[in-house]
């Protein structure tokens, strides 16, 4: 994991001193991005053809640095972080009466590649690949094994210009993460929203 961060925040300082020149209302040179929103996420696991599944409400967000490497195309490097403040737990679709209050947070880090199909309009879609987990919280703390592997999230958006290099905008993302702890798998999906604000 330390190298994997490692590699990513280089290849961010790498890319994103690529150029320094950027065009007004033209999507080049350095990129920032931060967004948030709201989704749902489901993690279902499969134990002896018994399934248990945990979701809810999700409140995603995430920040990705980086710059334009070529006509139309974005690498950053960053992380998104989403909370799921009131998940349930079910047990083939049944919800198990007074089991703790938790909260869970999926958390990956990673490489995001965005394509712009116009250089000066915002219709965009990103693609995300890295390594991250499902963490469970209760009011005793978080900790214990907790399922990791990877992480891919794809999106569609749309920026509007409201400066020369500042866009305000709306992304549809969905993630997928296919992670284990233990040799038990979690099967994680998390479809959202969310408002972004880019310097591009």
């Amino acid at each position: 994991m330390n190298k994997l961060i490692a590699a990513i925040c280089l290849g961010t300082l790498l890319v994103g001193s690529a150029s320094a020149q950027a065009n007004p209302n033209t999507h080049d040179g350095f990129y920032l991005q931060m967004a948030a929103g709201l989704g749902g996420f489901r993690s279902s696991v499969d134990d002896g053809g018994v399934e248990a599944t945990y979701g809810g409400l999700t409140l995603p967000a995430q920040i990705f640095v980086g710059g334009t490497i070529a006509q139309h195309l974005v690498l950053s490097g960053g992380f998104f972080l989403d909370t799921a403040p009131a998940p349930k737990f079910k047990i083939d679709g049944n919800e198990v009466p007074g089991f703790p209050d938790f909260k869970q947070f999926l958390l990956g880090i990673g490489m995001m590649a965005d394509f712009y199909v116009w250089s000066n309009k915002g219709l965009h879609f990103p693609f995300f690949m890295g390594w991250g987990g499902l963490e469970t919280s209760t009011d005793q703390g978080a900790g214990g094994s907790d399922p990791t592997g990877l992480m891919i999230f794809l999106g569609a958006g749309y920026d509007f210009f409201i400066a020369d290099e500042w866009s305000f905008g709306v992304l549809f993302r969905l993630v997928v993460a296919p992670l284990k702890v233990d040799d038990v798998k979690f099967k994680t999906i998390e479809p959202g929203i969310l408002a972004t604000i880019t310097f591009n």
